[in-house]
């Protein structure tokens, strides 16, 4: 059974993810030149990632009778419609940075329950992956 400081804590962290930059960009189409698919995927995959991450939140909260609370996008998304994916891989590269931090301090002030714990280290490992995954890409798209 999931504590209710726990489940405020993994409540925050689907918030995080669901309201994320790459999650907003999967509803959008970025302008990519040919030869820039991969970029375009990788951002892709960064959401379906966070939709991973969400469900396996909210089905742990359902489990426990507990409800979920996802949030909305920020307004500020809004002018991100039909750039590039050059501007667009080195904006979500900024976000990632702090959207690490913000998960790094939502592991470390998780209580100590193992499920709650390893959904919210797993969740940090895959941003710090996603992180390298945006600096590689933003190198390539910097030198075509």
């Amino acid at each position: 059974m999931t504590s209710l400081p726990a489940a405020l804590l993994l409540n925050q962290l689907a918030a995080l993810h669901r309201t994320s930059l790459p999650s907003y960009l999967s509803y959008t189409r970025p302008w990519a030149a040919e030869g820039d698919d991969d970029a375009v995927n990788m951002l892709r995959q960064i959401a379906v990632d966070h939709q991973y991450v969400i469900d396996k939140v909210t089905t742990l909260l359902e489990a426990d009778g507990l409800e979920s609370h996802l949030g909305n996008f920020p307004m500020e998304y809004t002018s991100l419609h039909d750039l590039s994916i050059e501007y667009l891989v080195q904006r979500t590269l900024q976000y990632q940075e702090g959207f690490i931090l913000r998960l790094e301090n939502l592991v470390d002030a998780l209580p100590d329950e193992t499920v709650p714990r390893e959904i919210a280290e797993e969740a940090w490992g895959l941003a710090k992956g996603h992180l390298k995954n945006l600096q590689d890409a933003a190198a390539d798209l910097a030198a075509s």
